[in-house]
């Protein structure tokens, strides 16, 4: 007999505004990735679209509103540590309006150049390998898969082909 898997349904959403990208540093006392580096984002709710889910989320953490939405990634995550699977979609959409707020809870935003984003310690660490695409203009969208072990210690990840 199979266990019940614990499965969350995420997001992540690169804003793009001029030549930069906003991500969180994620504050320390959060339960999943504390301290890392990400897109704004989260959970899609029961039955919601990605981009209403994309729209949605990047609302409620940042206050902005987002346009030109589009699918660039999908993949799955196992955090070991927390025995819960992760299967997300990555998205980028460009900044419409709206003024930056944040949530001290949450972490800190930046808005970044693709080259800052890269050399941050602590990002996200299968970002470190799909990023270059996501941020591309290669309209393609790839498939991935990672293995953490206990936060971002990541010790598998693989591509797939397609």
């Amino acid at each position: 007999m199979m266990k019940n898997r614990k499965i969350q349904v995420t997001l992540e959403c690169f804003i793009k505004k001029d030549d930069r990208y906003l991500l969180l540093h994620r504050h320390k006392n959060k339960k999943i990735m504390p301290g890392v580096w990400m897109a704004p984002g989260g959970r899609r709710e029961f039955n919601e679209g990605l981009f209403t889910a994309a729209r949605r989320e990047v609302e409620e953490e940042t206050g902005l509103k987002i346009k030109n939405l589009r699918l660039r990634a999908v993949g799955n995550a196992h955090l070991k540590d927390l025995d819960e699977e992760f299967y997300f979609f990555m998205v980028v959409a460009d900044y419409e309006q709206g003024e930056l707020k944040g949530n001290a809870d949450d972490g800190d935003f930046a808005w970044l150049t693709k080259e800052e984003v890269m050399s941050l310690d602590n990002l996200l660490a299968e970002l470190k390998h799909v990023l270059p695409h996501i941020l591309s203009d290669d309209p393609k969208v790839i498939s991935y898969k990672a293995v953490y072990e206990k936060g971002n210690d990541m010790s598998f990840f693989e591509i797939e082909k397609n």
